[in-house]
């Protein structure tokens, strides 16, 4: 590990306790900074942006861990992981904290080894992050590299819009996702934004055809869950998530440049700008900026369009809650930047729709 990465944040309101978790700690190679309770931790992660790994009570005064974990989450966009110490009466807490995204739950009284096993696995699901982050800002470069002029990502996606096309008209044989509509508005959608946002005519047309297979991981997704008719649960929540690998998987095995950069999109257009999105959890600039573009397109079209738990919204409904959020969407979802830009362009969007709601084109 790096200077860095030995960096453990311990928060506990008992001073006894506190010394004993950091004497561990500090005897497996990590660096402890210490805090009181969670007013104190919210201050020492605020003042220092290198502490993402955390061992916190969870019952403590003033500020308890479950209120400083989802302070530290809302309020610092910074990928964490959370070792949260529970006695007999936390179980209804330490439920929500799982819902959070905490990982770790170490039963009272604390034994050495089970501590630093957490930790370092902890520390090991952040280093993994890390280089994911890294390899797809890689990917980014080279797949944008790839293609320097107008005239050879002309030629390239010529053969990358008919292969979309035919992979997309092929699943729509199998699987009953989404409508191929759908898929045609959210890539029509992305153009439009890449192109408010300032960027070049090779990725405008790019991110349009790479953004009609944004979804093309749902045939991999069980019937009883894709098909199903209301609300889902927890678990097939979960397992619906596992769309964005599968596109991923599908479309990343290919040598051409616009399939490539579908395959960012498949995989990533479902994590937020705050973090709480998913496959991978990452926040703000760390998502590939055309994933964030895609998410939002995706959005807006899905409130557009009648699913099987939902009626269709109108564009002013669909609007207001992009902008204002509901039960399930928020506008901290969002880039701060796209959002703008869709605020203010908000009424060529609904022209988008309005020119093909029922028909693919």
């Amino acid at each position: 590990m790096s200077e860095l990465e030995r960096r453990i944040l311990v928060v506990d309101d008992e001073p006894p306790i506190r010394k004993l978790l950091a004497r561990i700690l500090e005897r497996a190679g990590f660096e402890v900074v210490v805090a009181s309770d969670g007013l104190e931790a919210l201050e020492t992660v605020k003042s220092d942006a290198s502490l993402r790994l955390v061992v916190s009570d969870l019952r403590m005064p003033n500020c308890s861990g479950l209120d400083f974990v989802k302070r530290a989450i809302n309020e610092y966009k910074r990928d964490f992981e959370f070792i949260l110490l529970t006695g007999d009466g936390d179980k209804t807490d330490a439920v929500t904290a799982l819902r959070l995204g905490v990982r770790e739950f170490l039963d009272k009284p604390i034994e050495r080894a089970d501590l630093e096993r957490a930790a370092l696995d902890a520390q090991a699901r952040l280093q993994e992050r890390d280089r994911e982050v890294e390899r797809v800002r890689k990917l980014e470069l080279e797949n944008i590299s790839q293609s320097k002029t107008l005239d050879d990502i002309s030629r390239k996606l010529g053969g990358a819009e008919q292969e979309m096309i035919d992979r997309l008209s092929l699943i729509s044989q199998y699987r009953d996702i989404e409508t191929a509509e759908h898929c045609v508005r959210v890539g029509l959608y992305s153009q439009l934004l890449a192109e408010m946002a300032g960027l070049d005519q090779n990725v405008q047309r790019t991110i349009r055809l790479a953004g009609i297979l944004h979804d093309i991981g749902k045939v991999g997704v069980p019937d009883e869950v894709l098909l199903k008719n209301g609300k889902l649960t927890d678990d097939e929540f979960k397992v619906m998530q596992r769309h964005t690998e599968i596109g991923f998987a599908m479309l990343n095995s290919s040598d051409n440049p616009v399939l490539g950069q579908a395959a960012i999109i498949a995989r990533y257009h479902h994590e937020h700008w705050e973090g709480s999105g998913y496959c991978v959890g990452l926040s703000g600039a760390d998502i590939p900026m055309i994933a964030r573009i895609v998410s939002l397109a995706d959005v807006y079209d899905a409130l557009r369009s009648a699913r099987r738990y939902k009626p269709a919204y109108g564009h002013t409904e669909a609007v207001n809650i992009i902008t204002k959020g509901d039960e399930r969407t928020s506008p901290e979802m969002f880039d701060p930047k796209l959002l703008g830009l869709f605020v203010d362009n908000h009424l060529r969007f609904e022209s988008i729709y309005n020119s093909m709601p029922d028909q693919l084109v």
